[in-house]
């Protein structure tokens, strides 16, 4: 009987050794990880949004389209947007900018699982359009990809309308 619980309780050890030392490496590891998706996110906000000053994040995004993850105001009047979207593979989250006259002012992915990086350099080809010139840019081969990048960029508009029609009111 001995013999036959031996592998069990060396097995069980191993085991718990091994989860003991992965949660030590995380405590360790995460906050350094959430300090650099900070940083990214910062670098991305002023990319989006070149003229933007003192960006807060907005807390209440209950209202605005279901894919935005984030949005943060500036005082200039603008908004960036953070949606999460699925193309090819999901996870798939693009950042956007819109100044105070609703036009696009930049556009990036912050992270990305696609293929074939069709995604790449596609929100430089927003830049200027608003919620009436809004067209979407389908590319070939990678209809997936940017099928979501465009409901990306069309959520951020939205999102856009939803929050300039709340201040007016």
């Amino acid at each position: 009987m001995k013999s036959k619980l031996l592998p069990s309780i060396v097995l069980g050890s191993i085991c718990l050794i091994v989860a003991l030392l992965l949660a030590a490496v995380n405590s360790v590891t995460a906050p350094k990880i959430e300090e650099m998706q900070a940083q990214k996110v910062q670098e991305t906000l002023s990319k989006v949004l070149p003229d933007g000053v003192n960006f807060v994040e907005i807390s209440d995004i209950q209202s605005l389209p279901e894919c935005i993850s984030a949005a943060f105001s500036e005082d200039n009047g603008g908004y960036v947007f953070q949606m999460e979207v699925t193309g090819y593979k999901s996870g798939l989250i693009v950042m956007c900018g819109i100044n105070a006259d609703g036009k696009i002012t930049g556009a990036d992915f912050v992270q990305s699982g696609e293929t074939l990086s069709a995604e790449v350099g596609l929100g430089s080809q927003y830049v200027g359009q608003d919620s009436d010139s809004y067209e979407p840019i389908l590319v070939s081969s990678a209809t997936k990809t940017t099928q979501a990048y465009a409901d990306a960029i069309k959520a951020a508009l939205d999102a856009f309308a939803i929050l300039t029609e709340k201040e007016g009111a």
